[in-house]
């Protein structure tokens, strides 16, 4: 589970651990945004499983955006007692959008996760053959 949260969060390969998904590791190069790695540098994992394959990663961008909006709006009860509608949405529009970028990227990852199992015995290959 530690090693899933470890490739989630640092966008890394899922089955090493050691290779990055994406070719930028800014989630806010917007032009640049989208270019993943065709396969994994150090241990050769495809990540361009079959076409249409990060269709699901949808799905898991949906239900972060839920997340964040159900946090934030207890967050907000919590802070701001007496409620306005109009400003929790303002508020709410304003976070979606700038976390859009990381959203997108860590879905996918997320969704790679969901498929694809983690392997110590390819992290201590890859390893060895960078201490060699």
């Amino acid at each position: 589970m530690i090693a899933k949260l470890f490739s989630i969060f640092n966008h890394k390969c899922p089955r090493c651990l050691e290779g990055d998904v994406y070719a930028n590791k800014s989630s806010y190069d917007l032009k640049n945004i989208t270019n993943m790695k065709h396969s994994c540098d150090k241990c050769d994992l495809d990540f361009e499983r079959e076409p249409g394959y990060y269709y699901g990663a949808m799905y898991v961008s949906y239900a972060l955006t839920v997340a964040m909006a159900v946090a934030l709006f207890v967050a907000y009860i919590v802070l701001f007692p007496t409620f306005n509608s109009v400003t929790y949405i303002v508020a709410l529009t304003v976070m979606l959008l700038v976390l859009a970028p990381w959203t997108f990227r860590t879905s996918r990852v997320i969704w790679l996760n969901f498929f694809i199992k983690y392997k110590p015995e390819v992290q201590k290959e890859v390893r060895a053959k960078k201490a060699a």
